[in-house]
C-alpha cells in the first residue's frame, strides 16, 4: 500500500471511530437520563453560546435546585429554555438569561421543569440542527455510506498477493 493510500485509510479509520464513539456516547447519555438540547438564542451568553449543545440531567431533582444553577424548563410557548436560577419561592423558580436585563418571572414549577444543565459544547448544536433537516439527514447518511464503502475498498491486501520475482 502506498503512502497516500495509508494516509487516506488512517483518515477514514479516524472518522469512523469518531462517529462510533459519538453514537455510543449519546446512547449511554440517553440511558442515564442526560438529554442534549441545542441552544438557539444568545440569552445565556457568554456562559452558553448560541449554537451550543447543552446537556441536561433529567434526573436532577427539582427540590435540589439552588440559586445560580442553570436549569432547563418548558416555556408556555412549548419552547425549551435554559436559564440561570435567580430566586426560589414557594410559587416556583425564577430564572433569567445571563445576557438578559430582566427575569423570566416565576417561570419554572415542578410541572414544567426539565432538568439541570451539567455542561455544554460550543458550536456543535449547529451541526445537530443541520443533521435534523432532510438535507442534513441525507448528507449524514451519504457520508456514513461513503466511509463504509471506502473502508471496504481500501482494505489492506498485504499478504494476499504473491510477488513474482
Amino acid at each position: 500500500m502506498n503512502s497516500l493510500t495509508k494516509v487516506i485509510r488512517m483518515i477514514l479509520d479516524v472518522l469512523m471511530t469518531i462517529i462510533l464513539i459519538a453514537g455510543i456516547a449519546f446512547i449511554v447519555l440517553f440511558f442515564i437520563g442526560i438529554e442534549p438540547f441545542v441552544v438557539v438564542s444568545g440569552s445565556m451568553e457568554p456562559t452558553i453560546e448560541t449554537g451550543s449543545l447543552s446537556f441536561v440531567n433529567k434526573h436532577a431533582k427539582y427540590e435540589n435546585i439552588k440559586v445560580n444553577d442553570v436549569i432547563a424548563y418548558e416555556a408556555t410557548t412549548g419552547d425549551k429554555v435554559t436559564h440561570r436560577v435567580v430566586s426560589i419561592t414557594d410559587e416556583g423558580i425564577e430564572t433569567k438569561g445571563d445576557r438578559n436585563s430582566t427575569t423570566d418571572g416565576i417561570s419554572t414549577t415542578k410541572s414544567n421543569y426539565i432538568g439541570k444543565n451539567i455542561f455544554s459544547i460550543p458550536k456543535i448544536g449547529y451541526c445537530v440542527k443541520l443533521m435534523q433537516t432532510p438535507v442534513g439527514k441525507t448528507i449524514t447518511i451519504t457520508i456514513i455510506i461513503i466511509l463504509l464503502i471506502s473502508s471496504f475498498l481500501m482494505d489492506d491486501k498485504k499478504g494476499k498477493r504473491v510477488k513474482k520475482e
